[in-house]
């Protein structure tokens, strides 16, 4: 991506803006640092302008514009409502600005008319502020239970052909459990979201890279075998399948959770995360097991730069227990 000086001051106003609502003191300031993150925002979705880039633009404009004036709303009318404790209230316009569910189907029709630098800012960046407001309202799991069980986001997700398509399913589910995180441990969610981050950030670069846009592109994807396991193994560990790095994130989460007692929770987490790992094994069906143009383990002498990726990937689960246990 080529920086100016307007772009950099765009993303710039848009740390600012994120830093500013969630050191806030009060609640006015935190909903001025989201309508700040919002403004900021649209002109770097709009980076290399096209009619699909600006349909999404205002999709998104206008849904978290709906949003704000919703928390602002029940933010100067709190002491109003017939309910004492009205943080469930508060909670919805988070949610609708997070795309969680019920207000979730909003975040794949926009991110398809995205650059992968925006999706990756929307799928990241953009879930910090919201995430630090629920985290300061006192919430009692049980409500956002009820969140969890209409949940079934992963459906959707099955019958996607668009790579932007199911990274945005997998990043509402993956907030599923970062909501988790964030009502149980702070640091805990910290954790998860710089690992779904990095995890995002080194997928994203390779679908970039080669210009993938859709999963029957993955069977042209003829590179040497070793990059075509590296990017396997990144979308098994954004799956959270054991020996990856993905999979630490989740399993402190499920250590928390059963400390906590909450059982029922974590199987329904579970459950909804193995309807989830459908569409990232059909991602990995198309690149390494279907009909390829040349042979499927024809190697190509190559440098590669991402060995050490795919090394830190799978073996860290591994150097990070003998770390902190």
């Amino acid at each position: 991506m080529n920086l100016n000086l307007t772009k950099m001051m765009f993303l710039i106003m848009l740390m600012f803006s994120t830093l500013m609502s969630i050191s806030a003191s009060n609640w006015l300031s935190m909903w001025m640092g989201l309508e700040l993150n919002l403004f900021s925002i649209i002109p770097i979705l709009n980076f290399k302008s096209s009619i699909y880039s600006i349909e999404a633009t205002m999709k998104y404009f206008l849904i978290q514009a709906f949003a704000s004036i919703l928390l602002l709303i029940f933010l100067i009318n709190k002491n109003f409502f017939f309910m004492n404790n009205s943080n469930i209230l508060i909670i919805l316009p988070l949610l609708m600005k997070l795309s969680l569910m019920p207000f979730h189907l909003w975040l794949p029709s926009m991110m398809e008319g995205l650059n992968w630098f925006s999706c990756l800012l929307m799928m990241t960046w953009q879930k910090i502020s919201p995430f630090v407001l629920i985290s300061y309202l006192n919430i009692d799991k049980n409500l956002i239970f009820l969140i969890i069980l209409i949940s079934m986001n992963s459906i959707f997700g099955m019958n996607q052909n668009s790579m932007r398509k199911i990274l945005a399913m997998s990043s509402i589910n993956n907030s599923t459990w970062m909501l988790f995180a964030i009502l149980m441990n702070n640091k805990l969610w910290i954790n998860y979201f710089l690992i779904y981050s990095i995890l995002n950030f080194l997928i994203i670069k390779i679908l970039n890279n080669y210009n993938i846009n859709y999963i029957n592109q993955m069977k042209f994807f003829n590179l040497n075998f070793f990059f075509k396991l590296n990017l396997m193994m990144l979308i098994f560990s954004i799956m959270g399948l054991p020996p990856m790095i993905g999979f630490l994130m989740k399993w402190m989460l499920i250590k928390n959770l059963i400390y906590n007692n909450l059982y029922l929770i974590m199987m329904m987490l579970i459950m909804l995360t193995i309807l989830n790992l459908y569409f990232y094994i059909k991602m990995t069906y198309f690149m390494l097991f279907n009909f390829n143009l040349f042979n499927k383990w024809y190697l190509q002498l190559k440098k590669n730069n991402y060995n050490l990726l795919m090394f830190i990937n799978f073996f860290s689960l591994f150097f990070s227990y003998l770390f902190i246990y």
